[in-house]
């Protein structure tokens, strides 16, 4: 590029910027006009107008957005990957006011803030109006009610993005907002640092023999990786009288049958999972050796971990969804239409997406059929598409009354 064409680019470069930050103040001050007469403090606006809105503008509060915490082995995609889920998922939460009028979270975190600390700290010379408005804006002090709000609406929303980016085969996150102006008053800074922690990968000894797995827990508080034991006998196995609480494994040959099976958000397929074994008490059937822990998503039954005990440890070996063989719903699935794996697997009712495609809470007939079997949980599971990574095209019920018409079960139904 010659000289001539590098300042030309130079120069709209700037000219971008310039307009970026134009449309950013107007955007600002809208916003912060807005606040103040849903606030009921429209005598601000009478009495200082633009100059008071220019100099909340030098003050403001920068957005909200989170950094890779240092030394944290982080990406910058997987960095713009947060920020954008955390804006996606402000944009549905308000705020209730002091009058019951709501607002956008994200324009309280900006705009909302730095209006309220202005106003703290504004000397009212006397001035009956402004003390009014002083009193107003003390609803929203840091040691308020309304902000503890905020504060726990605030974990709740980073702790979602972290839940949906997390996953037992790379990384799982956590956040830091204490030093957000949010937890540390009056902070200029805004950033949420992300801390990330990669799940320690093992070889361990099974009677089946070595297995690849990782050891079951979850980041603390604290940013330390906390391993989660569990007494045996929740599971169902005889302790024998020492019933010590045992280190828990998880295989990635499991990881892999959850992701074929039920093939949702990674994050939240493995937090549901280690969440069912915290309860104080595990739901789990017992089968030969081994225990069946029920797996639920949107609290509905869609499988069983399965878990087997060796010496000193416990270890999840895989997942089984509700119609495949080897769990009892699907057992006896199979027995009312006399079907076995190869005829599930043809069907394509052995993996959630492809169930939830064919939209059978809505054909009467096979309705019945896995209510009969024992998988009525499943018919309330088509809100969970939006959760599925791969879209499966949606299929046509019909077609498995067509491939089950000679079905034992259907004929009898006829015949009733």
């Amino acid at each position: 590029m010659d000289r001539k064409k590098k300042k030309q680019a130079a120069i709209k470069s700037a000219a971008n910027v310039e307009q970026q930050r134009k449309a950013l103040k107007a955007r600002f001050l809208e916003r912060s006009k807005e606040i103040i007469t849903l606030m009921g403090a429209s005598v601000l606006l009478e009495k200082f107008n633009s100059l008071f809105l220019d100099k909340l503008y030098e003050l403001r509060y920068p957005v909200l957005k989170a950094k890779a915490a240092p030394g944290s082995e982080i990406n910058k995609t997987k960095v713009v990957q947060f920020n954008k889920l955390l804006q996606q998922f402000m944009l549905d939460v308000e705020i209730p006011l002091a009058n019951d009028i709501k607002i956008p979270i994200a324009w309280y975190l900006s705009e909302g803030m730095t209006l309220r600390d202005s106003i703290g700290e504004l000397d009212t010379q006397g001035n009956p109006d402004l003390e009014k408005v002083k009193v107003l804006f003390s609803y929203y002090s840091h040691e308020g009610e309304f902000h503890r709000h905020l504060q726990e609406l605030l974990i709740t929303l980073v702790t979602d993005v972290c839940t949906t980016l997390s996953d037992f085969d790379e990384y799982i996150y956590r956040t830091d907002l204490s030093m957000t102006p949010y937890f540390a008053e009056y902070n200029p800074d805004n950033d949420i640092m992300i801390h990330a922690f990669k799940p320690k990968k093992e070889k361990v000894e099974t009677k089946k023999g070595m297995r690849n797995a990782i050891r079951l827990g979850w980041p603390s508080d604290e940013f330390k990786w906390l391993h989660k034991n569990v007494k045996p006998s929740l599971l169902g196995f005889n302790s024998n009288g020492l019933d010590v609480p045992l280190a828990l494994y998880i295989s990635t040959h499991t990881l892999d049958r959850l992701r074929e099976r039920l093939n949702i958000t990674p994050g939240i397929m493995h937090q549901i999972l280690l969440l069912s074994f915290l309860e104080p008490k595990i739901n789990h059937r017992w089968n030969g050796d081994k225990s069946h822990v029920e797996f639920r998503l949107a609290g509905e039954k869609v499988g069983y971990l399965v878990v087997e005990l060796h010496g000193s440890i416990l270890m999840i070996h895989t997942f089984l969804f509700l119609t495949n063989n080897g769990t009892y719903e699907g057992e006896k699935l199979g027995r009312l239409l006399s079907v076995v794996k190869e005829d599930k697997k043809y069907l394509e009712i052995d993996t959630l997406p492809a169930f939830n495609a064919y939209h059978i809470d809505q054909n009467e007939k096979l309705s019945k059929l896995f209510i009969a079997a024992g998988c009525g949980s499943l018919l309330k599971l088509g809100n969970l598409k939006e959760f599925t990574m791969n879209q499966v095209a949606d299929k046509d019920s019909e077609s498995i009354l067509h491939y089950l018409a000679n079905a034992a079960y259907f004929r009898k139904q006829e015949n009733n």
